[in-house]
C-alpha cells in the first residue's frame, strides 16, 4: 500500500512539476496508427505544449494534418483554402532557387530527376540499414521515375560530388556499402530545412520541427518520414502527364517553374502573362537557348502554356498542374511534420513550442 501510495503522489508531483516548466496539458485524439486500433479506433492520450500563447491550439492544427480517417482530397482542399497556400509555394520555389544558386553540386542534383531521385534514396537508405548498389537500384525501380540500369551511374556522380563514400568491406561476399560524407548530410540537412519553411508558413507548429532538425535523430526521423511518404506518393503519379514529362523529366524543368511561379508575382497558381526571355532564362539556369525553346514549345504543344511574344501565358491546364506539384509537395511536408510531432507526443518528449 505504501508504494502505491508512493506511485500516486510522484505521479501528482510530476504533471505538477511539468506544468511549472512550460504548462504541457493532455488532450485526447484518435491515433489509428498503434497495434490497439487494429480492433477499432480509440482514445490516445497525447501531451501538448500550451504555453497560454495557443501553442497547444496550433501544434493540434498540425496533427490534424495526419488525422485518423483524413483523405487525400480533404488534404488538398484543406491546403487550398488557406489564404498563406500561395505563400508557401512561393517560398518554397525561392529556398530551391536559392540553394541550387548558393552550391553550384546541389544545382547539378536539383537539375535532373535522376540525380534528385539518387540523393534521397541515399539519404533514405542510409536510415534504414545502409545503401548498398543491390539496395539502390530496388528502391529506385520502385519509384518508376529511375530505371534499375542508371542506378549505378548515379552512384558513381554521388561520389563524384563527394556526397558518398564507399565503407571498407567485411567479406569479400557482401556487396560494397556507401555512406554519405558530412558534407552531404549538412547539405540534405539545409535542404531538410527549405522543406520545413515552406510548410511553417501554412502551420507555425511545424517550426516544432524545424528547430530539433540540427538534433540527428531527429535529422534521421524526419528523413526517414519524409521519404516513406514520397514513396508513398508515387504510386499515384502519372510519369506519361504533359507537365511531368515536359518539366520534371527535363533538365533544369523544375527550375525554371519555380522561376515562372516567383515571376507571377502575387499570382498563384501563375495568372495572366509572366515575363520570359530565352536568352535570359538559358543563361540563368546554365543550359542552351535550344533546351529552353524546346522545352516551352513541348510545353506548348501539351496544352500546358502559350508563348507570347516576351511572355509565358499558363493555361486553365498548366495553372492546375502547377497547383497540384506545388500542393502535393507541401502537403507531404506537413503531413511528415504532424508525424514527427505525433511520435513524440506518444513517447512525452517535450514538444518545443512553435513560433508565435
Amino acid at each position: 500500500m505504501a508504494w502505491a501510495a508512493l506511485l500516486v503522489i510522484s505521479r501528482h508531483a510530476w504533471r505538477f512539476a511539468v506544468r511549472l516548466n512550460g504548462g504541457y496539458t493532455r488532450r485526447r485524439t484518435r491515433c489509428g496508427e498503434c497495434a490497439r486500433c487494429k480492433s477499432g479506433p480509440h482514445e490516445n492520450r497525447v501531451m501538448t505544449s500550451d504555453d497560454g500563447s495557443g501553442s497547444a491550439k496550433r501544434i493540434a492544427d498540425l496533427l490534424a494534418w495526419d488525422a485518423h480517417g483524413i483523405t487525400a482530397a480533404d488534404r488538398y482542399a484543406r491546403l487550398r483554402a488557406n489564404p498563406h497556400y500561395p505563400d508557401a509555394a512561393r517560398v518554397f520555389a525561392r529556398a530551391m532557387l536559392a540553394q541550387a544558386e548558393a552550391d553550384r553540386a546541389v544545382d547539378t542534383v536539383l537539375k535532373d530527376a535522376g540525380r534528385n531521385v539518387a540523393a534521397k534514396c541515399l539519404a533514405y537508405l542510409h536510415v534504414t540499414g545502409g545503401m548498398t548498389l543491390p539496395r539502390l537500384k530496388a528502391l529506385c525501380a520502385s519509384t518508376g521515375l529511375v530505371s534499375p540500369g542508371r542506378a549505378r551511374t548515379l552512384l558513381l556522380y554521388l561520389q563524384h560530388l563527394g556526397y558518398a563514400k564507399a565503407s571498407p568491406r567485411c567479406d569479400a561476399k557482401s556487396p560494397t556499402r556507401y555512406e554519405p560524407t558530412a558534407r552531404f548530410l549538412e547539405t540534405w540537412r539545409l535542404q531538410m530545412c527549405a522543406t520545413l519553411q515552406s510548410a511553417a508558413v501554412i502551420e507555425p507548429a511545424v517550426a516544432s520541427v524545424l528547430a530539433r532538425l540540427d538534433v540527428q535523430a531527429v535529422f534521421e526521423g524526419y528523413v526517414r518520414c519524409i521519404s516513406e511518404a514520397y514513396l508513398e506518393g508515387l504510386k499515384d503519379v502519372d510519369t506519361e502527364d504533359p507537365f511531368f514529362r515536359t518539366f520534371m523529366h527535363s533538365y533544369a524543368g523544375t527550375q525554371i517553374v519555380h522561376g515562372l511561379v516567383l515571376a507571377a508575382h502575387d499570382a498563384f497558381p501563375p495568372r495572366g502573362s509572366i515575363a520570359f526571355q530565352l536568352t535570359e532564362t538559358a543563361s540563368r539556369f546554365s543550359v542552351s537557348r535550344l533546351h529552353v525553346r524546346r522545352m516551352m514549345e513541348a510545353a506548348q504543344r501539351g496544352g500546358l502554356l502559350r508563348l507570347a511574344d516576351g511572355a509565358v501565358v499558363f493555361t486553365a491546364a498548366g495553372r492546375a498542374a502547377v497547383d497540384h506539384i506545388y500542393a502535393t509537395q507541401l502537403i507531404v511536408f506537413l503531413v511528415t511534420a504532424a508525424r514527427m510531432v505525433r511520435s513524440w507526443s506518444k513517447m512525452y518528449i517535450e514538444i518545443p513550442p512553435s513560433a508565435p
